[in-house]
């Protein structure tokens, strides 16, 4: 495996399909075969593993040696786990450092979002928005949309207190299933963002700040034989939303400096054929 540190990676297209992995290895495979064929020619395809103890990566690598997607997908690995906000700074830091880039999806290797519903997004890769974002409704997809009764009213209710404690509507503030522009991702700074997993979160929270055009579209879930937050994963998460929701009344938003702060993680380049360490 090649050891990168200056997030060089060659990417090609203007947009970006960014996927997070970790111990995926039962979906990643389900989760690339259902990317839309127009995808495919239209997008670089990342997939930024975080150290995956399963058989994720070999899974990956497999499908690779088969030659099973039309197009090539670039895989990489951190050096160690740095966490669902340490992946999405460190692929937005790549998407950034490319001269091709102007718009990342991130769609979750866990298979909870449908990759058919890329195809929504579409309408609006050259559109003014500089943040898209899914929010899941049992209106729109009665029979689809899967979230369970007692965590679609927690999201519903976390994010309508979201909304009043910021000042910024949000139809949902708690989804993963996002396109962000360049020109928006150039005005975080990255490394100022949360480190806990509403990152997503705390990116629409500097979304209000900074004024950008901001897009909702409704999506359905997967939870179904999928994963999901439970017990106390699920009481440290409401646990960290509230507490960004307090720093936000009190400290408001880190000012953004126009120039997003470059990841410093090393991450390896895994060539088909290859295996993790």
């Amino acid at each position: 495996m090649t050891v990168e540190n200056n997030l060089n990676i060659s990417l090609s297209k203007r947009l970006l399909i960014y996927i997070p992995t970790y111990n995926c290895a039962r979906y990643i495979v389900s989760v690339l075969d259902e990317i839309p064929a127009e995808f495919w020619n239209l997008a670089d395809i990342l997939v930024v593993d975080n150290r995956s103890t399963d058989e994720t990566v070999n899974n990956i690598q497999k499908a690779r040696s088969e030659h099973r997607w039309p197009n090539p997908i670039h895989l990489i690995q951190p050096n160690k786990n740095i966490g669902y906000s340490g992946s999405q700074k460190l692929a937005y830091s790549i998407a950034l450092n490319s001269g091709t880039t102007e718009r990342v999806i991130m769609l979750h290797g866990d298979g909870q979002y449908p990759p058919e519903l890329l195809s929504e997004y579409s309408p609006y890769i050259d559109s003014e928005y500089g943040l898209v974002y899914g929010y899941r409704d049992k209106s729109t997809y009665p029979r689809k949309e899967e979230t369970p009764a007692g965590t679609y009213r927690i999201i519903k209710a976390l994010s309508a207190l979201e909304s009043l404690v910021t000042g910024h509507s949000r139809k949902e503030w708690h989804t993963g299933f996002v396109m962000y522009s360049r020109e928006f991702l150039q005005q975080l700074d990255l490394e100022e963002l949360t480190d806990t997993y509403h990152i997503d979160g705390h990116i629409q929270f500097a979304s209000g700040e900074l004024g950008t055009n901001v897009k909702a579209i409704p999506i359905w879930k997967r939870y179904k034989d999928y994963e999901q937050l439970k017990g106390l994963n699920r009481l440290t998460y409401i646990f960290h939303v509230m507490r960004l929701m307090v720093q936000f009344r009190i400290k408001g938003m880190p000012k953004a400096k126009n120039i997003s702060a470059p990841s410093t993680q090393q991450f390896s380049i895994i060539p088909i054929g290859s295996t993790e360490d």
